[in-house]
């Protein structure tokens, strides 16, 4: 009674949480759920393995061609995508874009470009950019020097001025001298007889005449480029001493047309001697010379192409030959 109750409560509770007791023909009830027999496993997976082994081994090629067909990468699908945005961006803008380009382009118009631009001396048959500090402009006329002009003539006519008020405050410091030198007794020029010559004069011969320039003789008396020229030409560095050839009396000294600056001389026996393109001169209006003192020096004043004299000689109101007339009175250069 006890057994029957124990085995009844026992098959109750059999596989249940995996508490029970293990049947005696366990093995013969799992053949049949499973229903397949080891040695049918073993055959079925050695059947399996012969037929892999048995296939062919596939084509790498075919494999690339596969592969290659796959969906394109998803970063190539997102920028041909942008690039499809822009493009619609441009067209919706383009106007605008437009305008923007051409306002750049004439706001760049004066702006120098010196790329590609060399200091190199180029070869033969070669062109080379050439660099220009400024763009280059186009004037239909060329400017005027006008002004310059002007201010040249207007320093030439202030120096001019001052030569003359130097030259009057040399010859009254002179006359004050020779007065000075009367009242004490002493001999003058005006006073007959003779006196001696101020500092920088050179006597003159027996004559009385002295050249009137030490230089070198560049040009006679004559016709001279198509035109006649009225005295003779001594050159000499600025700066040479320029000395009255015979006593006399200055008529003319300041600028004169085409002398620049000139000094005249009256001399005792009528005849007139004329010195330009000097660079200045010591002497006045009025005032008496000795022969042989220095009135000037020489220049390159007025229509001169360098420095010398031109040296004029005037009797009975005609010019005549300076080398002729120095010649008669012993000089000759």
């Amino acid at each position: 009674m006890l057994d029957k109750a124990r085995r009844a409560g026992l098959d109750r509770v059999r596989g249940v949480g995996g508490i029970g007791v293990i049947p005696p023909d366990w093995r013969a009830e799992k053949r049949k759920r499973s229903g397949r027999q080891p040695r049918e496993l073993l055959r079925r997976a050695r059947e399996k393995f012969d037929e892999l082994r048995r296939r062919p081994r596939p084509d790498l090629r075919a494999l690339w061609s596969d592969l290659r067909e796959l969906p394109p990468d998803p970063r190539e699908l997102w920028t041909e995508q942008k690039r499809q945005d822009y493009r619609a961006l441009l067209r919706k803008h383009r106007v605008l874009i437009a305008g923007l380009i051409a306002t750049l382009l004439l706001a760049g118009a004066d702006t120098p470009f010196d790329w590609g631009v060399s200091e190199r001396t180029p070869g033969p048959n070669e062109a080379l950019r050439v660099f220009f500090a400024h763009p280059q402009q186009m004037q239909s006329t060329p400017p005027s020097v006008r002004r310059y002009l002007n201010a040249i003539t207007d320093g030439e006519r202030r120096r001019e001025q001052a030569v003359v008020a130097a030259a009057a405050r040399a010859t009254l410091e002179r006359a004050k001298a020779e007065a000075a030198a009367a009242a004490a007794g002493e001999w003058q020029p005006w006073m007959g007889g003779t006196a001696p010559l101020p500092p920088g004069s050179i006597l003159p011969g027996i004559g009385g005449f002295v050249l009137p320039a030490r230089g070198t003789f560049t040009s006679g008396f004559g016709s001279r480029w198509g035109t006649f020229h009225n005295g003779i030409d001594i050159a000499g560095p600025i700066g040479t001493p320029i000395y009255a050839v015979a006593n006399g009396t200055v008529i003319d000294a300041g600028p004169a047309q085409g002398f620049g600056l000139w000094v005249r001389i009256r001399h005792d026996d009528g005849s007139i001697t004329v010195y330009g393109h000097m660079y200045d001169f010591f002497v006045s209006v009025g005032e008496r010379v000795p022969a042989g003192m220095q009135i000037a020096r020489m220049g390159n004043r007025g229509d001169s192409t360098g420095p010398h004299l031109h040296f004029e000689v005037i009797v009975g109101g005609q010019h005549v030959d300076p080398r002729a007339w120095l010649a008669v009175h012993g000089l000759t250069f």
